[in-house]
Order: structure tokens, then C-alpha cells, then sequence
């Protein structure tokens, strides 16, 4: 039986004793169902005390609104990419934006940039709306974390313009555009170790932030001849970058 995994915002150490936060405790008692001794899989993502890994625990006190555990041995894992991506997502409506976040999570990708554009929703947020929307990003990444086996928190930062993106620097940096006149067979990616990777919202790109891409090193590069989704463009080409470096096999 696989057991439940969940992230920690906190440091972790063998034979310490934790409270967990209320919204674990609800999902714990009112889904899961476990029970006082139950065993769980605790991590918090954090590579600078530490190597990458997770430690087991074991339920000790447990009611409808408190959960204490006591932290295990601490196990050694280390299921990242060999190759650092970041994707700078054009800001979709609702549970694209989500299902793209957490699909890309669980495809290996390190860092996720929303991007506000011309055609972007999020132009019509206010700050108190966007930074609710910002943190929900955040739990939906760190869901994937757990859903998926990784043990390194990936960061989705607050949302930048196009103009910012000059700032983040990789060995190389794509732009997908369904006109786009190079592909990714004829690149030699094989030699990068980090690839930013931009994809536009539902509506596209304008014309003056794909001229601005480009002013910042992008190279604009088609997945084929068919037009993908903005929550499907992003998903295939890290499947493929992933593939390329050997993540997947």
C-alpha cells in the first residue's frame, strides 16, 4: 500500500514531534480516514541543510481538529530532472492554468513563471485577487509534489510582464508559436543544461511581445503541424525535452 505523502513548509528532523497544519488535519481525519499509529511521508523540499529526500513518520495523537506526528528515519531520494526547465506560462483562465501547473509538476519541470499578457485574464484582477490566485498555484504545485513522488518543492513564482522576462537567463530559451520557424529536431539542445520555455494564453501572444521574446534570445520553434492548446503546448514540450535528457524512458 502506497502511503500518503505531504509537503511541510517547515524544517524536518528524525525523533521530532510536529503539529500539522488545520488543512492537513481536515484531509486526514474527514478523506483519508487514518487513524492514530497510521504511517505517513513527510518532506519540505529543502536541498541547502540537506540532500533531496523524505522522512517517514508515524501518527501519535490524532482528533478532528489536531494531528501531532512523530518524524522517522529520514530517507535519501533524489527523482529530479537532469535538466533545469522553466516555464513561463501565459496566464489561462481557471483550471487550465491549474491543470497545466500541476501536469507540468509532474513532468519534472523546476520552476513555473505565470505571465501576465495582452490577452491574459489576469489583466482584469485586482492585487488582492491575484495574490489569492498566487497562492492557489502554489497549493496546486505542491499537491503535484506530493501526488507525484517528488521530494523538491517547485516555486511558482508571482506573475512578471514579458518585459521582466529579460532578467531569467538558461543556455537556451524557446518560444512556441504554432508559426514558429524552427522545430525541435533541428536544434541541438542536447549540449544545454537549462531551457526556459515561453507559451502564450488562450488568445496567443501580440505581435510586439513575440518581438520582445525575441529581442530577449528566444528562438520561436512549432511542435508540428496541428495547434495546441495553451495548457497542452507546454505539457508536450517538456514530455519531450524530459524525453531528449532521459527523465523519461
Amino acid at each position: 500500500m502506497r502511503l500518503s505523502r505531504f509537503f511541510i513548509d517547515d524544517t524536518l528532523a528524525s525523533g521530532q514531534v510536529l503539529s500539522l497544519p488545520a488543512h492537513l488535519v481536515n484531509y486526514l481525519v474527514n478523506v483519508l480516514r487514518l487513524k492514530q499509529n497510521s504511517p505517513i511521508i513527510l518532506f519540505n523540499g529543502q536541498t541547502n541543510s540537506q540532500p533531496l529526500g523524505e522522512f517517514n513518520a508515524t501518527i501519535v495523537e490524532l482528533s478532528k481538529r489536531h494531528c501531532r506526528v512523530l518524524i522517522g528515519e529520514f530517507v535519501a531520494v533524489n527523482n529530479e530532472s537532469p535538466i533545469n526547465t522553466h516555464l513561463f506560462q501565459g496566464i489561462s483562465r481557471g483550471e487550465r492554468m491549474d491543470y497545466t501547473i500541476q501536469k507540468a509538476v509532474e513532468l519534472g519541470v523546476n520552476r513555473i513563471t505565470p505571465v501576465s499578457t495582452q490577452y491574459s485574464n489576469s489583466r482584469k484582477l485586482n492585487n488582492k485577487q491575484l495574490q489569492k490566485k498566487i497562492l492557489h498555484w502554489q497549493g496546486v504545485a505542491s499537491s503535484a509534489c506530493e501526488q507525484s513522488g517528488r521530494v523538491a518543492q517547485v516555486e511558482v513564482s508571482p506573475p512578471i510582464t514579458v518585459h521582466d522576462m529579460a532578467k531569467h537567463i538558461a543556455d537556451f530559451n524557446l518560444l512556441l508559436s504554432p508559426i514558429g520557424e524552427n522545430t525541435l529536431s533541428q536544434l541541438n539542445l542536447a549540449s544545454n543544461n537549462s531551457v526556459n520555455i515561453f507559451i502564450g494564453p488562450e488568445g496567443g501572444l501580440s505581435t510586439e511581445e513575440i518581438r520582445l521574446a525575441q529581442e530577449y534570445g528566444y528562438l520561436d520553434v512549432t511542435l508540428g503541424s496541428r495547434i495546441l492548446r495553451t495548457e497542452t503546448a507546454g505539457l508536450a514540450i517538456l514530455s519531450i525535452l524530459q524525453f531528449l535528457w532521459g527523465d523519461l524512458c
